[in-house]
């Protein structure tokens, strides 16, 4: 990771705005300004927050109706044997102006200038990496676009609701090919021996880990999995 880009903590008193370090730099909370976009798809990137092994990425899609984020990281297994890929979904996520809002934590959309380099943020007041006191908010910069975080041949199952009209162009095999990789971006274990555990395999990517992965899955993935569903019966 660019240790010029990992940020950033902050803590306020009540009087004094205070720099505080987290990875390798510090921040003046004086230079945090709102940033606000025409459209709110333009806050549709991967947020990176922390450092290490507590480093984390909040990757926020913007949809026609709703907006969906889902928070992704890893740890040790108990054993200390692997690394676990983890995930979260959050909830009634929404948008208003540069204002983000979840049933897990709110914050801002912010711009960080530090003499020519302005960095894209968003600002969290209930951070969930574990390393901030109570009453501190912390802020991840822009790591890139969401693109970029979904593996496979088929991203755009996780990406944005698909249509009836492009999955009747794809053939059976692709349509089966693409529900099941939703499932292998999340380490979903196939069953061994079978065409989808002997493809997946051979995937640089992939890592089987989970016998169940339902929980982890976005109401944008959900929708989708009807529709491929849908189109694979006929």
């Amino acid at each position: 990771m660019n240790r010029k880009l990992i940020l950033l903590l902050l803590v306020l008193s009540p009087f004094v705005a205070l720099s505080q370090k987290m990875g390798f730099d510090d921040i003046d909370g004086s230079k945090l300004k709102p940033w606000t976009v025409k459209d709110k798809t333009g806050y549709q990137f991967a947020y990176h927050f922390g450092d290490s092994e507590v480093e984390s990425n909040l990757v926020i899609l913007v949809g026609p109706d709703k907006c969906y984020a889902q928070i992704s990281w890893g740890e040790w297994s108990a054993d200390g044997a692997n690394w676990l890929k983890r995930f979260e979904t959050l909830s009634n996520v929404r948008i208003e102006g540069n204002q983000f809002f979840s049933d897990k934590t709110n914050g801002e959309f912010v711009l960080y200038t530090n003499g020519d380099e302005t960095t894209q943020c968003l600002k969290v007041y209930k951070p969930w990496s574990g390393v901030t006191a109570k009453g501190e908010y912390e802020v991840g910069f822009v790591a890139g676009k969401v693109e970029l975080f979904f593996d496979g041949q088929f991203p755009q199952a996780s990406l944005h609701p698909l249509s009836a009209v492009e999955l009747s162009k794809m053939s059976k095999a692709d349509l089966q090919l693409m529900r099941n990789e939703i499932y292998a971006r999340y380490g979903f274990r196939f069953k061994s021996g079978g065409a989808m555990q002997a493809y997946f395999a051979k995937q640089d990517w992939y890592k089987g880990q989970y016998a169940d992965v339902t929980p982890f899955l976005t109401e944008l993935e959900k929708e989708n999995l009807k529709k491929i569903q849908l189109a694979e019966s006929k």
